[in-house]
């Protein structure tokens, strides 16, 4: 007959009231204590690789299905290849010391796990299924590894909040290592978890399990201490991806107001635009300083989905065009060419002309912008915070054969917009008249005082003839 201990006892204990605390390390046991802290519906945890938040959030569910009768639980995981590869694992090895009394009966076609009290964890992975997240009543949804889910805004408020209307005292939880770009949906929800008072955070310093030479070799094999991969996975920072950025030359010194010189009236001004309709439509504008070889970008425009018409779209760019350049010329309207019927009717129909821009490889023409941008050649304007946000965000998808998406930025559309714009500039042409300053032998030399360039009166000064 086996010997009961009095520790057999006690784990017994806590299995039966469904505390599992006792399996957390010291880190597990602090995040642990800042989530019963919480009192919102919300609470994220934003934790390194190798940190163990998995297991922390697996703890979580078991215990409530055990302590909460008949309580419906979800767990999402980011990718259904998760599900097979790590979750059900973990689950297994927070289950292989639970009693018999205890232990719920696994379904392995449903992903489901029934306990004898009556509560339920279904397992999902959000790319395959996302509407698997869906429940008429749930208790309890964690969410694994957020920061690589896509469309994480919508599956919260349209998928997760709709099932716990009858259930106010319902709790979500996300749990992740930061996203390749800050412009994801998680860095909102840390923001709003943080507001509410449901947040933790903890980098790989804060993970007992792991000693000072396995950080050392971890940090040297991310490329250092200020390599962007070390500085997410295991720093918990919302930084850029360096392998994925689209414009890593980006320099937050490139904002500037710009400063209109005499020349600007001659300089040539552009509009650049990205049709869509899903997406965001956008539009940027800006004119090229042939002095100085320099675009600079002055004000943006956006619509989306159908909330514009042509007729929309032709209004809102003329006013913007006249706030910016009042009746001066545009030199050139450049769009992408998915949409030449809608071309054709805005300057048939609206004597609006834009040309349509040629296409080489998307990372060719990212690489103009590229080009320009770390020459310190792209400024803009502090009010174009699509822009900004895109040139400073703007990431690939994985393939790298396209850009990703933002719930901010959309399909980072108006990079997409610039690209087509930088890729149609006239850089070759001197749009300063020849004689600009040096009109006449008469008002350069013998009347140095009047209306005229800095240049003339320079020449005038030196010419003069002296008494």
């Amino acid at each position: 007959m086996m010997t009961t201990t009095n520790k057999d006892k006690a784990i017994y204990e806590k299995w039966i009231r469904g505390n599992l605390e006792w399996k957390m390390h010291q880190a597990q046991k602090e995040i642990n204590k800042k989530y019963k802290e919480s009192t919102g519906t919300l609470f994220v945890g934003n934790c390194a690789r190798q940190w163990g938040k998995s297991f922390w959030a697996i703890c979580k569910a078991v215990e409530y299905a055990i302590a909460n009768p008949k309580s419906q639980i979800r767990y999402g995981a980011a990718f259904q290849t998760d599900l097979v590869t790590f979750i059900i694992p973990t689950l297994n090895k927070v289950m292989e010391d639970c009693p018999q009394r205890q232990q719920g009966k696994f379904n392995r076609s449903r992903s489901t796990i029934e306990f004898t009290n009556g509560s339920i964890i279904k397992f999902v992975g959000i790319d395959k299924n996302p509407n698997g997240l869906r429940g008429s009543t749930l208790d309890l949804i964690i969410l694994d590894e957020v920061g690589f889910t896509s469309n994480l805004d919508y599956i919260y408020k349209s998928i997760i909040i709709p099932a716990t209307t009858h259930r106010p005292n319902a709790k979500v939880i996300m749990i992740s290592t930061p996203p390749s770009t800050p412009a994801h949906d998680f860095c909102d929800y840390v923001e709003k978890a943080k507001l509410e008072g449901g947040y933790g955070e903890f980098n790989i310093y804060a993970n007992p399990l792991i000693d000072e030479i396995t950080i050392a070799r971890l940090m040297r094999e991310s490329g250092g201490e200020f390599s962007t991969t070390w500085l997410r996975e295991y720093m918990c920072q919302f930084v850029v991806d360096s392998n994925l950025c689209l414009i890593p030359e980006w320099k937050d010194e490139y904002v500037q107001t710009p400063i209109l010189g005499e020349l600007y009236q001659f300089y040539h001004r552009y509009v650049g635009m990205d049709l869509g309709r899903k997406d965001h439509t956008a539009l940027c504008f800006g004119y090229y300083d042939f002095r100085n070889a320099t675009l600079f970008i002055q004000d943006e425009m956006t619509m989306q989905g159908d909330k514009w018409t042509t007729e929309t779209l032709v209004e809102d760019l003329k006013e913007k065009e006249k706030s910016i350049w009042n009746e001066s010329p545009v030199e050139r309207r450049i769009s992408d060419n998915n949409n030449p019927h809608l071309i054709i009717d805005l300057a048939h129909l609206h004597g609006i002309n834009f040309i349509e821009t040629s296409k080489e490889s998307l990372e060719a023409m990212i690489n103009e912008v590229r080009i320009l941008v770390g020459a310190g050649r792209i400024i803009v304007d502090p009010k174009c915070h699509q822009l900004i946000g895109c040139l400073k965000f703007g990431v690939w998808d994985e393939k790298r054969d396209k850009f990703s998406r933002s719930k901010v930025y959309g399909h980072f559309d108006m990079l997409a917009a610039l690209v087509y714009l930088v890729r149609n500039l006239n850089k070759n042409t001197n749009p300063i008249p020849v004689n600009y300053g040096f009109e006449t032998h008469k008002s350069w030399i013998n009347n140095p005082g009047t209306n005229v360039s800095q240049n003339a009166k320079t020449m005038g000064s030196i010419f003069k003839v002296k008494r």
